[in-house]
């Protein structure tokens, strides 16, 4: 053989080793879909984007995925596969929230991809979802009833799910802080809501109501809302039709378009209509006189009540408002950001000195927990919901726990 020949066969080995698929590629796909999904939303991704992402071409990615629902059901699987792991591999209560609070800064958009995007999975995959997370909660309510046997399995779960909500609270803001704080407040705001004790507040809040319309009589025009507000926040903004819509009102199509011309109209009345009803209950809590404590608690109440009752608006605000037109997507985020900073600055008089970036995740944690439960299975049915909220909001704003994590 020729030195030219040799040179040759080199160079296509060189070539062959070059184009070889590495063995991650499958995982960096994955990764990829993750972080875009999570900040675009799945309906504004397409297998281009991600390929781009991974730098490979989109012939290369249908040769690990059938296509976007296909690695949709990867990335969702992932995601609920490691808190899976978590609970599982933990032998008691207090490993599994150090863990998890050292875990937790490193897959951020873990709450967004199962909440919001794992509605574009087919019903069958959805239900699996929901029985895995399910399963996870019983995981933690396992670990919360060895050490505290006192609670029934009611109780245990409702702070499981809480416990969950604080972890996935920072999937729902980009507030950050130097890793080891990050990792100390977030095990001590889980600490608290493990450890919240229950039953202390005999204050009978609402009974739970899905629309919050329960014995009213109500408009063709509202009628219409409801079920929208409903739909949006079940499938999603993009998965739903206004023919969709009108079945479920009893509407037909022209009767809806009398009322809102577009669908687009739909979430934007619904979007106004949960800011004007979490206004008006943040008025009335801040126009009784108190103390910063009292008037903190008011407000919580305020929030408690809104969420108990308007569970399918608490989600659409969750999760659509970047479906919103542009004007009125920055009104609506300008909106939270007001609200979020009351509550930091009411937590700063309750709690001088608290670092302004602890005191933005500590509420978020509270608002997510609110959240969640209003919207999570049996939690949202139980007619006590609204005043065990009140004693795990409260615990967790003061989070009082162990700070050390080492």
């Amino acid at each position: 053989m020729t030195e030219s020949e040799r040179v040759g066969m080199r160079t296509e080995e060189t070539k062959r080793r070059s184009t070889r698929r590495p063995p991650d590629r499958k995982a960096r796909i994955v990764s990829a879909a993750a972080d875009l999904f999570r900040t675009r939303g799945y309906h504004n991704v397409s297998l281009a984007d991600v390929a781009s992402e991974v730098g490979i071409t989109a012939p290369a990615l249908y040769r690990h995925f059938r296509g976007k629902p296909d690695l949709l059901l990867h990335v969702v699987d992932a995601t609920v596969a490691a808190v899976v792991a978590s609970v599982a591999a933990a032998p008691d209560l207090d490993t599994y929230l150090r863990t998890s609070a050292s875990e937790t800064p490193d897959r951020r958009g873990s709450a967004v991809l199962w909440q919001r995007e794992a509605r574009h999975l087919p019903e069958d995959r959805r239900k699996e979802q929901r029985r895995a997370l399910t399963g996870v909660a019983e995981g933690i309510g396992e670990l919360i009833h060895s050490a505290r046997p006192e609670l029934d399995h009611a109780d245990r779960q409702l702070l499981a799910w809480s416990v969950l909500a604080v972890f996935g609270s920072v999937s729902w803001h980009r507030t950050s802080l130097p890793r080891r704080r990050f990792e100390e407040l977030l095990y001590r705001l889980a600490y608290a809501a493990a450890h919240c004790p229950l039953g202390t507040n005999r204050e009978q809040g609402p009974a739970p109501s899905p629309g919050g319309y329960a014995g009213l009589a109500m408009s063709r025009r509202e009628e219409i809302l409801v079920e929208a507000i409903r739909l949006f926040d079940e499938r999603g903004f993009q998965s739903v039709s206004t023919d969709d819509i009108g079945e479920a009102a009893g509407a037909t199509g022209p009767s809806i378009y009398k009322h809102f011309p577009t669908k687009t109209d739909l979430l934007v009345a619904a979007v106004v209509r949960g800011g004007e009803q979490r206004r008006a209950g943040t008025a009335q809590a801040l126009s009784w006189p108190g103390t910063p404590r009292e008037t903190l608690e008011r407000l919580l109440r305020s929030y408690v009540e809104f969420a108990v009752s308007q569970s399918h608006l608490i989600g659409l605000l969750i999760g659509e408002l970047d479906q919103l037109p542009e004007k009125e997507r920055k009104a609506a985020r300008q909106t939270q950001r007001e609200y979020l900073g009351l509550w930091v600055r009411l937590l700063d008089e309750v709690r001088p000195g608290l670092d302004p970036a602890e005191a933005r995740i500590t509420v978020v944690a509270v608002l997510t927990v609110i959240d969640n439960a209003a919207r999570t299975g049996a939690s949202g049915d139980r007619p006590d919901l609204a005043d065990r909220l009140m004693e795990i909001g409260t615990a967790v704003l003061l989070a009082e726990g162990p700070t050390d994590t080492a």
